[in-house]
Order: structure tokens, then sequence, then C-alpha cells
């Protein structure tokens, strides 16, 4: 029997752990799972004495105090409940010798169909058609909006997300840039690939499917929105810190940018998942960002569906059961 603790358990996960647990019991694999609200961190490493491996979410930092804390208590697997790894670091877990897996496919639909929402309901004006109809104002001003279908959009990643995103948008009628450091044959009926200079330059609206790593850190800036067309459009649903915010701010309150929705924020670790009703953000950038109507913020929400959620536990357990029987993983991180 394999041990291992899970990071972070939500509630919504509760019953979906169950039931693959039981159809994994069903087919002769017996794993013990020891669960906590709490996310990971240097001070609840014990937790995991004597498990194989811990399942985390993309909020546990995995420093090298945290590696050090896991190695003591006999982990060998890290298996992040995310897509992203980079919360991960490379050179802490190597030090520890502790591998690590990711879930880089767990639906196909959730993100693509959830960046769409938000650049319609950039494009279409959504938060100021609630806040006027909150207050009875069924009037035009202010509500006009553009159609997606007669802009042009620039894509940052074409990986199986960004590939389904401009599948959809390909289907509206978009015109697609789009810059990746490998090129996809799979995506070549729905975009043309230029540079990441030209994209910037003659999008309508960027979006953002792209991993972070050294490359892609703050790529949106200042420079680079000095690139961008008067009156772009930005929708990240991939990480915060792909984003400078406080240059997206300054470029919100020059014009320079029309709109901004985020799923994420490069800040987010203090308030995710908190119900913070009533208090005082103790962050002004993001507390503007929230106050405006050109903006859009979720919290970090596009994955969370139920497919989502059920496909993340079950990879997930399914990378441990691959390691331990043998050796190896599909879905491992940081091979080089």
């Amino acid at each position: 029997m394999y041990k291992a603790v899970m990071y972070g358990l939500r509630p919504d996960e509760v019953p979906l752990l169950q039931k693959e647990l039981e159809e994994l019991r069903g087919r002769g694999q017996e794993l013990e799972i020891i669960t906590t609200p709490e996310y990971l961190t240097k001070d609840n490493t014990s937790l995991a004495e004597g498990a194989d491996a811990v399942l985390i979410v993309a909020a546990c930092k995995i420093t090298e105090e945290v590696a050090e804390g896991l190695h003591r208590a006999g982990v060998r697997y890290i298996l992040t409940r995310s897509t992203g790894f980079d919360q991960i670091s490379k050179e802490a877990i190597r030090k520890f010798g502790i591998r690590a897996a990711n879930v880089p496919v767990y639906s196909t639909n959730a993100v693509p169909e959830f960046t769409v929402l938000l650049m319609l309901s950039l494009v279409r004006k959504w938060k100021t058609m609630e806040k006027k109809l909150s207050h009875q104002d069924f009037t035009l001003q202010g509500v006009q909006g553009k159609e997606l279908g007669s802009m042009t959009l620039g894509l940052f990643g074409t990986g199986k997300l960004g590939i389904k995103t401009a599948e959809i948008l390909h289907a509206m009628g978009c015109t697609i840039l789009a810059s990746s450091p490998h090129e996809k044959e799979e995506a070549k009926p729905y975009v043309t690939y230029t540079t990441q200079d030209e994209v910037f330059r003659k999008a309508d609206l960027l979006f953002f499917h792209c991993v972070l790593n050294d490359a892609t850190r703050q790529m949106v800036n200042r420079e680079s929105i000095a690139k961008m067309k008067n009156g772009v459009y930005l929708v990240n649903t991939a990480r915060g810190g792909l984003v400078d915010f406080e240059a997206v701010l300054d470029g919100l309150k020059s014009g320079k940018i029309a709109g901004f929705a985020s799923d994420v924020y490069d800040k987010e670790a203090p308030f995710i998942r908190k119900d913070l009703t009533g208090e005082k953000l103790e962050d002004p950038v993001l507390a503007e960002l929230l106050s405006r109507e050109d903006v859009i913020l979720t919290p970090h929400v596009a994955f969370f569906t139920e497919t989502s959620v059920s496909n993340l536990i079950r990879l997930s357990l399914e990378s441990l059961i691959e390691f331990e029987t043998t050796g190896t993983c599909e879905r491992e991180v940081y091979r080089t």
C-alpha cells in the first residue's frame, strides 16, 4: 500500500477523492491518503512523516526548506494538482532527491471556455452593464461593445489549451496571430505564427496560455505595453507572474489599455481561497484593479469544473502509482 498526504484539500474535492479511491480499490490498488486543508509549508512537513508522496496545489511553494522537511519525512514524490509547476523549485527537489509530476492536461475545455468568457465580458462591457442594471439604468449609454470576430487576436503559447482556445475563436471568425517557442502543426489551421514583437504590435486583444519561466516572467511590462495598439485588451488565464500589474494599471489609467481580465494575480497567495468580506485589502494595486469597470478579476477559477477537479485528483493518484510501480512517470517534470 502506498501512502500520501493531500495538502490544500478543499470541500469540493472530498467526494471526488473518495470516488477515485474507491475506483482504484476496485482495480486492486490500495492507497492510504491523509488529507489536510492546510497548504504545505516548512512548518507542516511533519504531517508527511512516513508518506511516499505529497499531493499539493499551486499555492504550495516548494522551497529548499520545504523540500528538506519533506526529505526528512521520507517523501520521494511531489504531485501537483495543477498544470503549472513553477511553484516547485527545481534546484530544491534535485538537492534532496525528490521527483515531481504535474497534470499537463486535465480538461481541454475548462480553461479555453473561461478564456473566451472573459474576452466576451470585456469587449461587451459586461461589468458596466451589470452596474447600470443594479441601479435600474436600462439605457444604452456606455455599453456599446465590440465583436470578437472583427478583431485581430494575439495568442502567446500554443500548447493544448492555447490551440483549443484558438479553435473556438477561429470558429467565431477571429484572425489570430500566435507566438510560441515551438510551432505546432495542429495549431496552424487556426493561427498564423509570427514573432512575439509582431503579436504585441498588431493584436487588438492579447491572451496568454504560456508557461511561467525566466523568458516569460513579466512579459507584459511597460516596454511591451508601449508597443501595443492604443485601446488594446488583455486576457490572462495562465500565470499571474506573466504580468506587471502596476504597469497594466497605469496603462488602463492612460487609456492605452481598454480592458484587462485576469484569473490570476502575481501576489495572490495571501488572498486566494479566503473569504475577506468586509476586510481591507493590504494590496493597493489589487484593490484599485477590483474597483475599475474596465477590469474583470476572477479568483483563479478558470480550471474549476467538476470534470477538471476529478481529473486532477485521478491523474495525480495515477502518477503516484506509476512512479512506485515502474520507477518513472509520463507526467514527470524537471527530467533533465
